[in-house]
């Protein structure tokens, strides 16, 4: 999955606690000492409902990678560069 940069604002707002970048921008916050921060000016904002669907779909790549060698082959560099944690 092709991601930006985490861009936490330091101000009180909206979290998206299911975007894969919200473990990197909690620590940019905790080493930056802020009080609060927010999720809502992200350029990578939407990438939550993606992370969801892509959380859905990847034990059944996984699964027909294992039966279908070609199928490995084929897809499995890409399955890999998800990082989708199941």
């Amino acid at each position: 999955m092709n991601i930006g940069l985490p861009t936490p604002v330091n101000r009180k707002g909206l979290k998206s606690v299911e975007c894969p970048l919200y473990g990197e921008c909690l620590m940019h916050v905790v080493r930056q000492n802020w009080k609060a921060w927010t999720c809502e000016e992200c350029p990578n904002l939407g990438l939550d409902s993606i992370y969801q669907k892509l959380k859905s779909i990847t034990p059944y790549y996984r699964l027909l990678s294992e039966i279908y060698p070609e199928f490995k082959r084929k897809y499995g560099p890409v399955i890999n560069s998800l990082h989708v944690g199941v």
